[in-house]
């Protein structure tokens, strides 16, 4: 019985060894078949072109498709959640754009936690910004500030979904502006523009590289840049920062996996995105397409999500949403 009981502790010492084995080798081959990238919100967006122009090159360097799936929904919830729940091998990536993800986690009753996602690295940062009609009543943002506080609510400010980075902005521009709007929730950038451009709402709160291309077509009228400068994409709009309010906000667009994925095979996701960012012929695309590149590795990112879940803790404690 003694000997029946080493050569079993022997054979479960083997299978774990070998399992081991296999997971380093895995790692190491990764990827064998197609990926799948989720993007949680509608096609048309800013983090949907993101993805389309980055891994339509990563693709070709990780010599498998790139699947990209959109998973609109519950202000990003959807796809979130489906992302955290995901197999842990590889295979499912999805955006974890922050503070989005912050936001969500700290206001509602996910099935996800921060602990749910390994960052893997950021791609985009963009500034938020507040955009109109052209033929809105508002030619600046001071005139935008002064109405809105003779009538507390009465402006409807279009963002992505509450706990996104546009309600987020928002919020602060109420703060530190002394003003109050009705915000109003859309799927995405893409339906809010289409809101905004079709009258239903006054205002959109959006991120500079959606607003671009709609301001140089003469539709859309950009009021401020919530950054610490002005964007050279927008060099004639001032930042509310400049005008006396401390307003600052963005959307970093950056990819995570499903907690539980080899490091290995994180890493060799980053150094595929940090190939493609340093190609001049993507960089001369990104411009092109109005991407503002700021890469950060998995370590880079997962202390700046990390950050801005403390910075929006304390700001939901005062004001939650």
């Amino acid at each position: 019985m003694r000997k029946r009981g080493f050569w079993t502790v022997v054979s479960a010492v083997a299978i774990l060894a070998m399992a081991g084995v296999c997971g380093v080798a895995s790692a190491a081959e990764w990827p064998t078949k197609p990926i799948t990238l989720i993007v949680p919100w509608s096609a048309g967006g800013g983090t949907d072109l993101t993805a389309r122009l980055v891994f339509s090159y990563a693709e070709k360097i990780l010599d498998q498709k790139v699947i990209i799936v959109n998973k609109p929904g519950a202000g990003s919830e959807i796809g979130l959640t489906e992302l955290a729940l995901a197999k842990p091998d590889g295979y499912t990536w999805g955006f974890t754009n922050s503070p989005i993800v912050e936001g969500i986690i700290l206001s509602r009753d996910t099935k996800f936690t921060m602990e749910s996602f390994e960052p893997c690295c950021n791609i985009v940062y963009d500034p938020g910004i507040i955009v109109v009609r052209t033929d809105s009543q508002f030619k600046s943002i001071n005139e935008f500030i002064e109405y809105a506080k003779e009538n507390p609510g009465v402006i409807t400010v279009g963002n992505t979904g509450s706990g996104s980075d546009d309600d987020i902005a928002v919020r602060i521009m109420e703060r530190e502006t002394g003003i109050k709007v009705t915000q109003v929730p859309f799927e995405g950038a893409a339906p809010q523009t289409t809101a905004l451009l079709g009258g239903h709402i006054a205002a959109g709160a959006i991120n500079v590289t959606e607003a671009v291309p709609y301001v140089n077509a003469q539709k859309m009228r950009a009021l401020a840049v919530m950054d610490e400068e002005r964007s050279h994409l927008l060099p004639d709009v001032p930042t509310f920062k400049e005008l006396g309010y401390d307003v600052v906000s963005g959307s970093a667009r950056g990819i995570s996996t499903p907690a539980g994925t080899p490091k290995e095979i994180i890493e060799k996701m980053a150094a595929v995105v940090k190939q493609v960012l340093d190609d001049p012929d993507f960089q001369k695309k990104a411009e092109e397409a109005y991407q503002l590149i700021r890469y950060m590795n998995p370590e880079e990112l997962k202390e700046y999500m990390t950050k801005n879940y403390k910075r929006l803790q304390e700001m939901y404690e005062q004001n939650p949403w």
